[in-house]
């Protein structure tokens, strides 16, 4: 299985990013996130392989041991494990078939990569990061408010991002990085998977089944998804 799509791989992943930071601007949110605002920096952000790459060739040797130093004493036992990615909850909902149930509570802990309220990987930080705005403080209501349309954009870059590495695979963050340091490592994990579900650390990304654009969004997402589509 080709798991690692490299460096243009990456490279089209930086342009879905700030294509991402276009789509918020025209969108016009006003979201009340600010520095050291990091409600929503749990250890249940989940990841592709290709964004974990993005993460780790952007670090120093210094760095990506800094990385593992801080995932070994900061690992969370309990940590959403997603049994689905995005696509596959799509193809899921076509084919008429069971949802999964997941567990995925903020209670689970921290992200390890969180210091002093600030995030060590933030210019490189996976798009689940990027996605995650609210309109009120999220610390003091217990919840984030996210506009609609806001709703269908992260859905839609999530679903064109796992695309992309269609043939690779996503995992919590705590069990990706480590991962992507080392090709062993992520051979490993995807041969688990295969070979025994209870084991299950990781999912087999997918191609997009269908997009889930509500009709309503349609209209004004037209000319964004053929940008995207054509980054692809």
């Amino acid at each position: 299985m080709n798991i690692r799509l490299g460096r243009p791989g990456m490279d089209i992943l930086k342009k879905i990013y700030s294509l991402y930071d276009e789509a918020m601007g025209e969108v016009g949110v006003d979201p009340v996130c600010m520095e050291k605002c990091s409600s929503c920096c749990t250890c249940n952000v989940t990841l592709t392989g290709l964004e974990a790459d993005l993460i780790v060739n952007s670090l120093s040797f210094q760095g990506k041991k800094d990385l593992e130093n801080r995932i070994l004493q900061r690992f969370s036992k309990k940590r959403y494990i997603p049994k689905m990615t995005t696509n596959g909850f799509a193809r899921l909902c076509m084919e008429n078939k069971d949802i999964p149930g997941e567990e995925n509570d903020p209670a689970f802990g921290t992200c390890p990569l969180l210091e002093d309220d600030l995030c060590t990987i933030y210019e490189e930080r996976p798009f689940g990061c990027r996605a995650l705005i609210s309109l009120i403080h999220c610390s003091r209501a217990g919840c984030a408010t996210v506009p609609p349309l806001v709703l269908t954009l992260n859905t839609l870059f999530l679903q064109v991002i796992e695309h992309l590495d269609q043939k690779g695979v996503s995992g919590n963050l705590s069990d990706m990085l480590p991962a992507a340091l080392s090709e062993t490592a992520l051979t490993d994990m995807v041969h688990q998977s295969n070979d025994d579900g209870n084991k299950r650390l990781i999912v087999h990304n997918e191609k997009i089944p269908v997009l889930m654009v509500p009709p309503g969004h349609q209209k004004n997402l037209k000319s964004l998804i053929g940008k995207l589509f054509n980054l692809l």
